[in-house]
């Protein structure tokens, strides 16, 4: 029986000492857990930082560019301002011949300059234009020979493109002697 008891000691020794290494090793993994968490938080926040930083470095750069290219619009802008005066003072020099100088009518500024409102008008008129040709000529060769348009977007480009060089010689050899985008951008000035 001696030996029954002292291996009875001996496997309560080891279970013991097994309980206190499973112990140990729990220890060790919550703070190596604790310690990952740690260096995790560390690193988002080192990487929030230098975010930050790198905004706040790139903000006075784009705010230098942005003043950059907002003077070189205004200088752009003054440019094309004083060549439609200079265009504009001998037809105001007429006007004011015939007109009374106790009207002066004020001229609003337009936030689109008048060359990119009549070109925008003109690339539409011209688009609807296009796409009216172009559903008529499907209609018709549906109708009388069977056929129709397999390829519609690339037949549109070419129809556009041709579209696009016809209409200004058209309409300035028509009686308005302008494209629309020009009477229109004109008209909203004031100067027709």
């Amino acid at each position: 029986m001696d030996e029954k008891d002292e291996n009875k000691n001996e496997l309560s020794v080891d279970e013991d000492a097994k309980k206190q290494f499973l112990e140990e090793l729990k220890n060790k993994n919550m703070e190596e857990k604790k310690k990952l968490e740690e260096t995790k938080r560390k690193e988002k926040q080192e990487k929030e930082e230098q975010l930050k930083k790198t905004k706040e470095q790139e903000k006075p750069e784009e705010s230098g560019q942005e003043e950059e290219e907002h003077l070189e619009n205004t200088k752009i802008d003054n440019i094309k301002e004083e060549s439609n005066k200079s265009d504009t003072v001998d037809e105001k020099s007429s006007d004011e011949k015939t007109s009374d100088n106790s009207s002066g009518s004020k001229k609003k500024k337009s936030l689109v300059p008048g060359n990119l409102k009549s070109s925008i008008i003109d690339t539409a008129v011209t688009a609807a234009i296009s796409l009216a040709c172009l559903y008529l000529f499907d209609l018709i060769l549906r109708l009388l020979f069977g056929c129709y348009i397999a390829d519609m977007k690339g037949m549109f480009i070419i129809v556009f493109l041709i579209v696009l060089i016809l209409y200004p010689v058209i309409m300035k050899s028509c009686k308005l002697k302008k494209t629309l985008g020009e009477k229109f951008s004109r008209t909203s000035k004031g100067e027709d």
